[in-house]
């Protein structure tokens, strides 16, 4: 089997890798600016790219373990060895283009972890300012020797039953 076909897969899957990487930054923009209709947007469009990347990826497994004859793992490493001449560079230089892009991919949904994870450390926080914790101001429970409870507290939702 022709390495072309594996050829053109990786070359998509790069193409697609850098596509997804874009938009993981411009993410992070939009989750610092917080910015919630953009970041539904880019999600949306993400998950079309992570799609297309799995088909992508299967596909570039089932012809790259063709290629190899199917008697080893399905790497770009191994078709690198098996490749000769032009078709070896071909492989070498979209490795080095993956591999980078992959390192890159990971670093940028890193950061968006961790943004996310701070802006619902905020919101934890600053509801907890609203309606702090205190149990003994609750409108439920028994009141202290007789005395009905007012609840000197800010309630999200009070009501009597």
């Amino acid at each position: 089997m022709s390495a072309q076909p594996v050829l053109d897969e990786l070359d998509k899957l790069c193409t697609l890798h850098e596509h997804l990487l874009k938009l993981s930054q411009e993410k992070t923009e939009a989750i610092k600016k917080d910015d919630l209709k953009l970041l539904s947007l880019i999600l949306t469009k993400e998950k079309k790219y992570l799609q297309a990347i799995d088909q992508t990826e299967r596909k570039r497994e089932e012809l790259t373990a063709a290629f190899l004859g199917y008697q080893t793992e399905a790497t770009i490493s191994n078709c690198i060895d098996k490749a000769e001449g032009e078709d070896k560079t071909k492989f070498e230089a979209l490795y080095s283009r993956l591999a980078p892009l992959l390192a890159k991919l990971q670093e940028v949904n890193s950061i968006n972890q961790q943004l996310t994870h701070q802006a619902l450390q905020f919101v934890s926080l600053t509801f907890d300012m609203i309606a702090p914790k205190n149990s003994e101001t609750g409108n439920y429970g028994q009141a202290k020797k007789g005395k009905p409870q007012t609840g000197n507290r800010l309630a999200l939702f009070d009501s009597q039953a």
